[in-house]
């Protein structure tokens, strides 16, 4: 169980983008460090640069500006780079050395007022290991530095040694403005020394693990926790006390099954269960975790909340498939009637250590959405491959029997071969996807969301490919695109009047893809004249991140809706009902070759004919409200939508 949120999916950009160097002031003159080359322009004179840096004998040498010991705090180097007449380029190379390990981060500032331009291609800065005979020389870094970036990432561990840094001006060779060797640029080196030198190095060890005679560990941030609390675990021995400190403190996992259920061969997960799912089939599998111990680590990725990240009372299984695709593991829709949750983890028999098993975690779910608050987790797979399958609870209370499905599905792509004449119905005014659309989501994890276009009263019309985009920030996902006839005349789709017409798996890319996804018919569906279309995309729930729909608001001529059980909508809601008015999800399907059959009064199934197969429907839902065989339109299926039917009995005449 757990809390669920809209959230807005569109891509929040770092403000490291765009080459605005206009924007930022560099004063050089106070820096620490100042360039020691300043009548040197691009080159000119490279044998007489005094900090040229390095290069290869017999080519142009220069020298690298020494600024000796780094002192903790800021240290900032600056100057100006560019290019000569000739545009010969002007290198300023730094060096300084770390006499003890700790943090450093590089800030990096430029400002091109002196171009009075912004056009400059800007400054290439290099980073690394480098000593001041250029023996060794490791400089890699970054282009296109933008004023007041941080390329590197905060406080990265950095051993002593001697460092470089090179600056200059970049051309690549588009067209750019070039510099006369008026960039300024400053870059600012902040170093925190390590507070106990035991922490980090090598000869450490595991900070779950006791070394006799060793102090510290290697993990830099939770040594200096840990040390800090007790000194003696970095100054002279990192003891079982200081393994505890580490567990409780730095959230490590430490391996245990204790006390397992004697009767449950998978209660411990070295007992996990083998399952060989046949490709494109499903297997059955019956389980019981009452009395079972809990032996795996928690797991925050679940999305159920602080104080409920662990799973408890599970139980293991081995599952593989023969075929590349998905793996799907499923307790939903009646398979456990008590709140579940379902992990899994990369798994190699060959190499398998249990207390590495928070490194091997690949997806979870909490809930799929059903009343009982099950589970549903599918992920990406290749054949042969062996993976972890761990089921377990909410909370402690959370036990019993159930049944998991292991289903295994191949790849679906498809391409739409739509002839020149294909009609493309839209309800957008662009087709462009500029942004992640509004899903239902619990710590950032989209659970299962439906995605809906409604198209009132269509012609009759051959449906060949359906065009829709997608945002998926988490792992790729195998999901489907669904078509329904839609007996309700209005704007919104309502669920209980929708009868699907079609519905065809799709594979959805992750990494962060963005763009538009195919569905493809190798038959293409029909529509029946004055069909009201809904197309929805059934999105299943990530295991990892946050998975949407492909959006802009760029205009749409009818509303985007939406429908997901784990945030309380029973029915399709406009997104302008939760609040997100105008983000409008990119969708198009495109039709060919004529018109569907044509369909009438008590065609329940739309195939042109109304005989027994309607009939079939209309007594199935005898005595209920179903508004797909309410005839009559009086809210009760019964004699008076049979008199209609038998009265349209046969072929459903042209129009």
């Amino acid at each position: 169980m757990s809390n669920y949120s809209f959230i807005a999916g569109a891509a929040v950009l770092a403000c490291t983008s765009g080459l605005a160097f206009g924007q930022c002031d560099v004063d050089p003159s106070t820096a620490t460090f100042q360039q020691n080359d300043p009548t040197v322009c691009g080159g000119d004179d490279p044998a007489n640069d005094p900090n040229y840096g390095c290069v290869t004998p017999p080519a142009e040498t220069g020298g690298i500006q020494d600024i000796g010991v780094l002192s903790a705090g800021d240290t900032v180097v600056a100057g100006t780079c560019g290019f000569s007449a000739a545009l010969a380029t002007d290198y300023d190379n730094y060096n300084f050395e770390l006499t003890q390990p700790g943090f450093l981060t590089y800030t990096v500032r430029t400002d091109l007022d002196g171009l009075g331009t912004e056009t400059s291609p800007g400054i290439v800065v290099l980073t690394g290991a480098q000593s001041l005979d250029c023996a060794t020389n490791e400089l890699g870094g970054f282009y296109l530095m933008p004023c007041d970036s941080q390329p590197w990432g905060v406080d990265v561990l950095t051993q002593p040694g001697r460092y470089g840094i090179e600056v200059w001006n970049f051309d690549d060779g588009s067209g750019y403005t070039l510099s006369d060797c008026s960039t300024e640029y400053s870059v600012t080196i902040s170093f925190t020394p390590l507070a106990y030198a035991e922490c980090g190095d090598p000869a450490s060890g595991n900070c779950t693990e006791v070394i006799a005679g060793v102090g510290g560990c290697q993990d830099v941030s939770c040594c200096e926790f840990v040390c800090d609390l007790d000194s003696a675990c970095c100054e002279t021995e990192w003891d079982a006390f200081c393994v505890q400190f580490a567990v409780d403190g730095c959230g490590f996992y430490i391996y245990e099954c204790t006390d397992p259920n004697a009767t449950v061969a998978n209660d411990c997960v070295g007992g996990a269960v083998s399952y060989a799912v046949p490709g494109d089939d499903s297997v059955a599998v019956s389980f019981d975790t009452t009395g079972c111990n809990t032996d795996g680590p928690p797991q925050d990725q679940c999305g159920s909340g602080v104080g409920f990240e662990q799973l408890q009372n599970d139980i293991w299984y081995v599952v593989s498939t023969d075929i590349d695709g998905f793996l799907s593991a499923s307790t939903c829709d009646g398979g456990a009637e008590w709140d579940t949750k379902i992990a899994v983890y990369n798994y190699d028999a060959a190499s398998f250590d249990p207390a590495s098993l928070p490194d091997l975690y690949l997806a979870c779910n909490e809930d799929c959405g059903d009343a009982f608050f099950a589970s549903s987790v599918q992920w990406e797979v290749t054949a042969g491959t062996t993976y972890l399958v761990r089921v377990g609870g909410y909370d402690a209370a959370s036990f019993g029997p159930g049944v998991m499905t292991l289903t295994s599905a191949s790849l679906p792509t498809f391409v739409c071969d739509a002839p020149v004449d294909a009609v493309s119905v839209t309800q957008n005014a662009d087709p462009t996807v500029a942004e992640g659309g509004v899903s239902c989501a619990g710590g950032g994890i989209t659970t299962a969301n439906e995605y809906a276009r409604k198209f009132l009263s269509r012609p009759a019309e051959l449906i060949g490919c359906v065009d829709f985009g997608v945002n998926n920030g988490g792992s790729a996902q195998l999901s489907s695109i669904r078509i329904f006839a839609d007996s309700d005349a209005g704007a919104a789709p309502v669920l209980a009047s929708m009868t699907e017409i079609n519905g065809t798996e799709v594979y959805i890319p992750g990494g962060g893809y963005q763009g538009l996804v195919t569905v493809s018919y190798e038959a293409q569906v029909e529509i029946p004249d004055g069909t009201n279309v809904v197309v929805v995309y059934d999105s299943v729930a990530s295991t990892d991140g946050f998975s949407t729909i492909g959006a802009n608001q760029l205009g749409e001529t009818s509303e985007t809706y939406i429908r997901s059980d784990a945030c309380g909508i029973a029915d399709y809601l406009a997104y302008s009902a939760i609040g997100f008015p105008g983000v409008a999800w990119v969708m198009d399907y495109k039709t060919w070759d004529g018109g569907g059959p044509v369909t009438c009064t008590g065609d329940l199934n739309l195939d042109g004919e109304v005989n027994g197969a309607d009939l079939t429907i209309l007594l199935g839902s005898w005595g209920t409200n179903d508004p797909v065989a309410d005839l009559s339109g009086d809210g009760l299926v019964g004699g008076a939508d049979l008199t209609i039917m038998l009265g349209s009995w046969g072929s459903c005449p042209a129009p």
